[in-house]
């Protein structure tokens, strides 16, 4: 799966990924897929094993609007 996000906060793009069936990558550090950075909030890495794209999206929005507060 893959959502991207284009940041006015952060100037550029922000691509998620997830690879395989559970962890979520996002390019925060310029490179894509496994080689981007696994988001994070209070120790948590970010997942999801669903495969409904509506509900990846809800996650990567979700965190992207913690992270740009």
């Amino acid at each position: 799966m893959k959502l991207v996000i284009n940041s006015t906060k952060l100037g550029r793009s922000l691509e998620f990924t997830r690879p395989g069936s559970e962890y979520i990558y996002v390019d925060l550090n310029n490179q894509p897929g496994t080689l981007g950075i696994q988001p994070n909030k209070d120790g948590h890495t970010l997942t999801y094993t669903g495969d409904d794209y509506d509900e990846f999206s809800r996650i990567c929005q979700q965190w992207y609007r913690w992270y740009t507060a």
